[in-house]
């Protein structure tokens, strides 16, 4: 379970860097979760989303070249954590 809060940490953290990589306006994104788009642009500097707006926005620039990046980043942010073979874990499951 901690890692599924680490990596929801690690979304919102590079929610801004995912909006940039999608290609889409802050405008339109911001006319298209219902906020002006001055606060879209507070919110994306300070990485305060709700994850009402999280939702919001990755429904819209969800794709599978952005779900490469984010999984690359979270990769790179994981690269010092120790490895383990899957047979290992299939050892240990009894599998």
């Amino acid at each position: 379970m901690v890692n599924i809060v680490e990596n929801y940490i690690a979304l919102k953290k590079n929610m801004a860097a995912l909006i940039n990589k999608s290609g889409y306006k802050n405008a339109y994104l911001a006319e298209q979760i219902g906020i002006p788009a001055p606060t879209f642009s507070v919110k994306k500097q300070r990485g305060n989303w709700s994850e009402t707006e999280m939702l919001q926005i990755l429904s819209i620039i969800e794709n599978e070249k952005l779900n490469d990046y984010f999984m690359l980043e979270l990769m790179r942010s994981e690269k010092d954590e120790p490895r383990f073979p899957v047979s290992d874990l299939k050892k240990e499951m009894g599998w």
